[in-house]
């Protein structure tokens, strides 16, 4: 089974998406959301969840509109990775603790299973540079290691792609969830991994290259810059 994709939406999203394959969305809170917009968004009949981040740990306060949503991710900078803050997160009810890269970094030195991490984690591999945040080359192996031994755990694993930054593919296929920015990519990754097809006419994803070896891998749609979709019409290429 393949994880399935979160297309992450701005708030300011003036056009509904046309999501028939895709069951969960993510909206990421600058401040509080419109709440027509947030009304459009939950009656598209999928699952809604609200992510904000916490970059410094003193004067932070989370959006009064973060309770609306299905479920609320809040992800914890380097700045904001403090214990009060990660007991505070996890106190919450339907809510999801996430860390950056540069954040994660500071437990990778412990085993998940002695540490007090929830059953769902979610990873931004970003790493701050003052007012930016700047995608890693590659994934550290300490930290390759240690998402794989939460996963291992029985901890669930959800994991914001940029690009290829992520270079291990058993750890995107251990994951739960895959969120990503586009849209269109997710609903489409969405209906390969559910064998959707349109007009009899089906997708399917070819690329070769070594992170994901000389196999057909929905996968790669997600995180490679170049893949080749390959459209079946009646079961002949």
């Amino acid at each position: 089974m393949f994880p399935e994709a979160v297309p992450i939406v701005d708030q300011g999203i003036k056009h509904m998406p046309n999501l028939v394959f895709t069951n969960k969305l993510a909206v990421e809170l600058r401040d509080s959301i419109n709440p027509g917009v947030l009304r459009r968004l939950t009656s598209l009949g999928k699952e809604v969840m609200g992510i904000v981040r916490i970059n410094e740990e003193f004067n932070a306060k989370l959006p009064d509109s973060l309770s609306k949503f299905d479920k609320a991710i809040i992800i914890l900078g380097p700045g904001g990775v403090g214990e009060s803050w990660i007991k505070y997160v996890m106190s919450l009810t339907n809510t999801i603790i996430g860390f950056t890269l540069d954040s994660l970094m500071r437990f990778v030195k412990v085993r998940p299973s002695l540490l007090n991490i929830p059953s769902e984690l979610f990873i931004d591999p970003i790493i701050s540079s003052g007012d930016a945040a700047v995608p890693p080359k590659a994934l550290p192996k300490a930290v390759i290691d240690w998402l794989m031994d939460y996963v291992d755990s029985g901890g669930d694993l959800y994991v914001l792609t940029r690009g290829d930054s992520i270079n291990n593919i058993d750890l995107l296929m251990n994951s739960r969830l895959i969120f990503i920015y586009d849209v269109k990519l997710a609903e489409l990754y969405n209906s390969i991994i559910k064998g959707g097809a349109v007009g009899g006419t089906s997708i399917s994803v070819k690329a070769r290259c070594d992170f994901c070896g000389n196999f057909p891998n929905p996968l790669c749609l997600l995180i490679c810059p170049n893949v080749d979709l390959v459209k079946e019409i009646g079961g002949v290429e």
